[in-house]
Formats: structure tokens, C-alpha cells, sequence
């Protein structure tokens, strides 16, 4: 071998060697600072006995964005219910009785949104639509809810729904009222609520779809 190939050969052993040693000295600091870790949170001699801690029980979670601190967490299934099956989440069957009148399914979601499938309405023109909810007292429940869709012959319609509804006891049934507001829309604007050309109020009510 030549002098230049043994100089090659000892640079990539140097190389791969201090790689070995890098790692060794990353793990051994790694592990130090879990035994810091553990050394820290170790319990020292407690002053209160085992027995009397009490127990802490987990609840799962969902992260919501907004609300009043900019970010928060939904209880998964409502369960801060003192029963979490008296919770609005699920599939129900719902009806509206009011203008505009209209019927079909709706599912409240763990996280806080709502989507519901109008079969009064023509799916060609636009049959399914969303909202938001959010808790305002015992099982009862405020619900913001955007419908959009096509009218004669080109898109222009939205809907906003504004909704509260409180669960039974059993929870097998909801009821509330609702006031709905109609605007023209553009494609071009789908979103403006300043062209209103309609509305009106009505009682909504819903019974829960329950599994077999």
C-alpha cells in the first residue's frame, strides 16, 4: 500500500472512530441527565401517607382552537356531564318546524362541530351542511350553523342558523328553538351577510340514533 492509500485508510478510521466516541459521550450525557431527571422527581420521605392521595383519573381530550383563552380543550363525549351519556355528541334525527322548514340527520362531533344532511332539501341544489357548538349550561348546548347551496339554477343562497337545544335526562331526545336568516350570495362572495332576504324562527327538535 502506498503512503497516500494508509493516510486514506487512517482518515476514515479517525472519522468513524470519533463518530463512535461522539455518540458514546452523547449517550452517556443523555443518560446523566435522565438520572438528573429521575433524581429530581424521585419522592422524598411524604409527609401525607399514600392512602390519602387522592386518585387522579385522566380525561381524554380534543385540542379546540379559539375561545376565551385563544386555545382550549373539549372533554372527548361532553364528560364533564355528571353522566357523559347525557351528552348532545352523536347521530340524531332531527326537525325543524319553523321557516325554513326541513328535516333529516345530524352528528354533533367530540370536537365541537356539527354537520347535518337536509332531506327537505334537494341534494342537486345543496343538501349537506356544517356549524359549530359549544356548551352554555346543563346539557344544553348553542349551535352556529352555516347552510349554503343553489337556487334557481346558479349558486346566490346562504343560511345562517343560529340554534339551542337542550338534551332530556335520558338523552334520547333534544329540543330548542332556532332563528334562521337567508342572504343572496355571489360566487365571487360567498361569505357576505349584508344582501338579507329572508328569515324566520321555528322549534327544533331531535331524537338520538342509537347503535343495534
Amino acid at each position: 500500500m502506498t503512503r497516500t492509500g494508509r493516510q486514506r485508510v487512517n482518515s476514515v478510521v479517525f472519522v468513524v472512530s470519533f463518530g463512535f466516541i461522539a455518540l458514546a459521550v452523547a449517550a452517556q450525557a443523555n443518560a446523566a441527565c435522565m438520572d438528573g431527571l429521575l433524581q429530581r422527581a424521585a419522592p422524598s420521605n411524604p409527609s401525607t401517607p399514600s392512602n390519602a392521595v387522592p386518585l387522579v383519573r385522566p380525561i381524554s381530550a380534543v385540542y379546540h382552537p379559539g375561545g376565551a383563552s385563544r386555545s382550549s380543550f373539549l372533554t372527548v363525549a361532553d364528560q364533564d356531564d355528571a353522566d357523559r351519556n347525557r351528552s348532545i355528541v352523536g347521530l340524531w334525527e332531527f326537525q325543524l318546524d319553523g321557516v325554513p322548514p326541513d328535516f333529516g340527520t345530524q352528528a354533533w362531533h367530540a370536537d365541537g362541530t356539527e354537520l347535518m344532511f337536509s332531506a327537505g332539501r334537494n341534494p342537486a341544489t345543496g343538501d349537506v351542511c356544517q356549524g359549530v357548538w359549544r356548551k352554555i349550561g346543563p346539557r344544553t348546548y348553542s349551535l352556529n350553523h352555516i347552510a349554503m347551496g343553489w337556487d334557481f339554477g346558479y349558486f346566490g343562497l346562504r343560511v345562517h342558523i343560529h340554534a339551542v337545544v337542550t338534551v332530556d335526562a335520558a338523552a334520547d331526545t333534544y329540543s330548542g328553538t332556532y332563528t334562521a336568516t337567508a342572504y343572496a350570495v355571489t360566487p365571487q362572495n360567498p361569505f357576505d351577510e349584508t344582501n338579507q332576504i329572508g328569515g324566520g324562527t321555528g322549534t327544533i327538535t331531535g331524537t338520538r340514533v342509537k347503535p343495534d
